[in-house]
């Protein structure tokens, strides 16, 4: 039988989910920012790297965020970090 995780521990999990989502975010936009200097806002993976970014930003973070705190009635600092921690979720799908 499983015994569901201590919260303290799934806090500590969360935050360290969220910082990883965090640090990735920042990695990725770095690059982007060193393509964008080296050819402009009309390179192509400037471009797509924007494109998607604004596009998990509005149909991926900004509605689990909305949904863990109109829904589920979360703190906004722990929805922040949820909606984070999935971020990471969903690049850990992304094939690179």
């Amino acid at each position: 039988m499983m015994q569901p995780e201590n919260p303290v521990t799934e806090l500590r999990q969360l935050i360290k989910d969220a910082r990883w989502a965090i640090w990735s975010f920042v990695i990725i936009n770095i690059v982007v920012l060193l393509f964008f200097f080296a050819d402009g806002l009309f390179n192509q993976f400037v471009f797509v790297a924007l494109f998607i970014q604004a596009f998990l930003f509005v149909v991926w973070l900004l509605p689990v965020f909305c949904y863990q705190v109109f829904y589920k009635k979360l703190r906004v600092k722990y929805a922040f970090y949820k909606a984070l921690a999935t971020y990471k979720e969903a690049l850990g799908h992304v094939s690179w």
